[in-house]
Parts: structure tokens; sequence; C-alpha cells
């Protein structure tokens, strides 16, 4: 029987390193605002309740061979109550989460757009409604790569290659700030628009699907900028109407992995890493504080990167109250023409990357890749823990307008259905560090941290990565590509102790500063036949304060669930079993 750490290890480990230094807090503001994220296709489930129509992945997930759907997800819809009962529970003072566009709207085929379906508008009421009753911020996305199918089949180009995109964006954002303007403090128009611009419209490895050719994902990420423009725009009209309340903002969360050079002493790899941050964070980052693309992109993608028209110019430059900004991973990188690399430049897809031009295989040194599965597979294969990239990240961020404040709306841990998982809490511990770092020795305005994710779900194509500081006991049935009823007593929120210690620090918004380095040689560290790992005894890792609690919850909890589990079946796929219930 495997449980974990025993109860006796970790007092060993606490003594240790209480006694090595006296504690001293590290606080964040009053204010600073720590939540939790998720998106409405990933959580949501109840694909055709509420009115909701099918979107891209909808479509995307039943056409491909292997990929799993998300009919059922978390079943978001009906259990959003007690999710945000949890949420008032953790101490989390924000959520974000993402509007379903083809729940709120169907396709109305005389006028060829979408128009209002009011269950759905009324499910966000519900939500939001819920959240500020427990005094929790909504965080609101109004687009996280669910087009409606009817945007994608009906236009010609279809979806984001079509121009007119725009227009429907712009009547959708309108729809959602009138509804829900007067108390939602925080919007974003779209979620890393640069996975859904290269990877749906450049790679294919996501919905909906195109690839070969030099310039789709740029004419699909070309209008969603000018809908973002221009959704700005209107969210700044009906703000001076009072429609929207005076002191809601508004921007676009953007995504990097940072790009460090293989050798720092070499100006081929210098150039390779920062042209990876202008093509990563600076292809939508540098036009809404300029109004034009980065030069390098200019440089390298020619005439297959559009040009903004002077109107649509003046309307992207400026438009954001705030910079948002998602990050996960690290790499180092060199030019695909060098003798390191290990891509040849002419195997590179069409477009994007080849116009790049890089080798971002490595990884920095000392970095952590992803949980595995119970094959020994890295379960995601474009992660890498690296706390030092955080940091590196907000500072290339800040750098493009110092004056801007920044939201942090996603990071976290790719991990497996391990409840006990030390490296997830050794992610959130010292990536919250480098946070803390940024606002009180470099003095970064950033007003709020977004753990991604609040609870186990649909990883866009799978449900085997899991992010969530809740675990979620999947069943058999999920990711079926066929509609299916969950239980009430399937689907249960477990947390994992990284639920427990982020809790812990949402309510108190404070860290105790432990030992720099905690050796592994100082404590005999062996619980059954698992031994701890270094992660967690080193860089201010082991908040014994916090950690022994945990520890002590986790492991009753644990007990009283496997008596729990005897006496029904809780085994699904192969990925939805945790190790720990056995």
């Amino acid at each position: 029987m495997r449980l974990g750490l025993s109860l006796a290890t970790l007092a060993a480990s606490c003594a240790v390193a209480v006694s090595a230094t006296a504690s001293e807090q590290r606080c964040f503001p009053d204010n600073f605002l720590f939540g939790s994220a998720t998106a409405a296709y990933q959580v949501e489930g109840g694909w055709n309740d509420t009115g909701r129509t099918p979107s891209i992945w909808d479509d995307f997930c039943r056409e491909r061979p292997g990929k799993q759907c998300a009919n059922v997800a978390d079943d978001f819809v009906h259990r959003y109550k007690s999710d945000i009962q949890l949420m008032a529970d953790t101490g989390l003072s924000s959520f974000r989460f993402s509007v379903s566009w083809s729940r709120v709207m169907t396709w109305d085929s005389e006028t060829k757009h979408m128009k209002p379906n009011p269950a759905g508008i009324a499910f966000y009421h519900d939500v939001i409604d819920e959240l500020r009753r427990k005094n929790i911020v909504p965080i609101v996305t109004l687009y996280h790569w669910d087009l409606p199918s009817a945007l994608h089949k009906e236009l010609e180009p279809q979806g984001w290659l079509n121009s007119d995109i725009k227009e429907h964006f712009v009547e959708y954002a309108e729809l959602m700030f009138r509804e829900y303007g007067s108390k939602v403090d925080y919007w974003s128009t779209f979620n890393e628009p640069w996975t859904s611009s290269y990877k749906g419209y450049g790679s294919g490895a996501e919905a909906p699907g195109l690839s070969h050719s030099k310039k789709n994902s740029y004419i699909a990420a070309h209008n969603v900028l000018r809908s973002h423009g221009y959704a700005v725009q209107k969210f700044r009209a009906l703000k001076n109407e009072d429609v929207i309340h005076s002191g809601a903002r508004i921007g676009i969360v953007l995504n990097v992995d940072y790009a460090y050079p293989l050798n720092a002493s070499d100006p081929s790899d210098v150039a390779a890493a920062e042209r990876k941050m202008h093509f990563g964070l600076g292809w939508f980052l540098t036009p809404i504080v300029s109004g034009d693309y980065p030069v390098v992109m200019r440089e390298r993608a020619g005439e297959n990167l559009p040009t903004f028209t002077p109107e649509d110019e003046v309307v992207v430059k400026d438009s954001y109250d705030l910079f948002m900004l998602n990050h996960y991973s690290s790499k180092a990188v060199v030019d695909c023409k060098s003798p390191l690399s290990t891509v040849k430049c002419s195997d590179q897809s069409l477009g994007w990357e080849a116009d790049l031009g890089i080798d971002e295989s490595r990884l920095p040194e000392g970095a952590r890749p992803s949980s595995t599965d119970r094959d020994g597979n890295r379960l995601c294969t474009w992660f890498t823990g690296y706390p030092k990239g955080y940091l590196e990240t907000i500072r290339w961020t800040h750098k493009q307008n110092p004056k801007a404040e920044i939201l942090l709306t996603e990071n976290g841990w790719c991990g497996n259905e391990t409840i006990a998982n030390e490296d997830q809490l050794w992610y959130y511990q010292t990536y919250l560090e480098q946070v803390h770092r940024a606002i009180t020795e470099e003095n970064i305005p950033i007003i709020g941290y977004t753990a991604w994710s609040f609870v186990d779900n649909y990883e866009w194509g799978s449900f085997k990565p899991r992010f969530g500081l809740y675990y979620v006991n999947f069943t058999s049935m999920t990711g079926s590509k066929e509609s299916w009823t969950p239980r009430s007593t399937d689907l249960e929120r477990i947390p994992r102790i990284a639920a427990t210690w982020y809790a812990s620090l949402a309510k108190s918004k404070c860290m105790d500063r432990l030992p720099e380095t905690v050796s592994l040689e100082e404590v005999a560290l062996v619980a059954d036949d698992t031994r701890v790992s270094e992660s967690m005894l080193s860089s201010n890792l082991l908040f014994c304060g916090v950690m022994a609690p945990i520890a002590i919850a986790s492991v009753f909890a644990i007990s009283l669930l496997r008596r729990r589990s005897a006496s029904r079946s809780t085994t699904g796929t192969q990925a939805e079993v945790t190790p720990l219930l056995h």
C-alpha cells in the first residue's frame, strides 16, 4: 500500500527545515488576486444543453481518430454551484472562465449572423451571480478557441481566415458587454491567439485543423487582432455610456515559452532566442502596443504577413487596459541553420514555423519535464518547469510598457493522476516565488496570479494530462464521442496537496521563507518504497507550516476515499484512475 509521505517523514523533514533558519514572511499585497481558471469547452460539458450548438472543437474531436471529446468533461454546466463553493472554500479571490460563443448565440440562416440564445445567456448570468455572492471576482474570456461551427462552415473563406469575422465577433462581444458589463471587472477578448492561429491554421494540430499554407496562420492572427481591437473600441464606447461599469478593464490573454540562447556567448543563439520572443509574444503584443508587427517578423515573413490599414492600426494600437499573460515553459534554442540544430530548416512547417527558423527542442539546464503516464511517457512533451523563465517572461512583457499592470492569467503543472504530486507543489511554490520577487524586488505591477487549472479537465484531445488543483475522478465514458449522462457520484473533486497549499496562500497572502537548501543526507526520508525527491526539500520548497496539515489531511482523506472506493468501481481509461486510490 502506498499513501505517499508518512507523517513521521514529514515531521522529520519539517524539523530539519525549521531548525535551519528562522522563518520570515513574504507577503503579497492585500488586494492581490489569487485565482484559478478553466475554459468553456474544457470543463462545461452539456454539449447540447441550454440550446448550445456545436463548435469547431466538437467537430474536430469527432473527425480525428484518437481524439477524445468533451461532451460531459467536468459537467460544470450542472455543477457550477458546488464548484464555486469549492472555490470559496479554497480562498480564491478570482475565477477566470470563458464563455462558449455557441452557447450564448446560434446561427440564423436568414440573416447569416449569429443571434442571442436566452437559455445560454442565462447560464452565465447564474455563474457570474454565484461568483459575486461568494466574493469571487469574475475574469471573463470571450474566446477560448471554440468558434461556432456555423462561422467556420458558412463563411468563405472559413472562420478566422475571413475578414468579415470581425463583424461577427464584435456583435458577439457587444452582446456579452451589454448582458454582463455591470458585474464583470475583468474581460479578455481572446485566449492565447498564438495557439489557435498557428496550431489551428498553420500546423493543423488543433481545430479546425488547417495546414500546408505559408499565409493562413498570419491571416487568422491578423483577423483576431482586428476583432480584438474593434471589440475593445466597442467596450470603451459602452463604458462611456455606463452600460459597462466604470471600474471594468479589458485586455487580451497572450502566451509564450521563454527562450534562452543555448549558448549565451553565441550571437546566432542570442538572435534566435530573441526572435522566438517576438514571433511568440510579440506577434500579438507589439501590435496592441505600437500598431504594427515586430520588425523581425516583417523582415522574415515578408508579404505573407498582412498589413494593417490606417484605420485598423489606430484601433489596434493601445487596445488594452492591462497586460494578461499565460506562461508554462522555457526552452533553450538555436537557429535551425546551426550545426547544433537537431532539426532541418527544410523540415519545418510552412509559414510561421519556417519563418521563425529555430530549434527549440532542448531544455534549460535544471528544467523539469512534465509528469509521466503509467507507461513512463511524458504527458506534455511541450512542457517544462523552469521557475527562472517565469520571471524572465514577466520582465520581457513588462519592458514593452513599464506602466501597464500585469494580470497573470494561467500557470500550472502538467501532471498525472497522482494526488500527492510533489512536482505540482514544487511548481506552484517556486513559480509564485518568482512572482513575489517581481513585485517586491523589481516593482513590476502584477495584480494577480491565476492557477491553471481549478480542476482536471479536457486538454484539447485528451483527458490524460492533469493540471487540476483538484483531481477529478473521471469515468470509463469520459472522452467518449457519444452522448452520456454522468451519475451524481461520478466526477468527484478531490484536493491535491498543491490545492491545500495554494488555499493557505490565497487566504493568508503570505509565504514563509525557509532555508535555501536542505540536503537529502540530513534526514532519512523513505515512505514505503518511495524516496522523497530533492525537489520537496530544496529551493524554498518545503513550507512546513502549511505542509504538515496538508500531509495529515491528505493521508486521512485518501484513507477515507480508499474505503469509499472499495464499494464501487472508479476505474476508467488507463489515465483515469488515481494510483493513490488503489
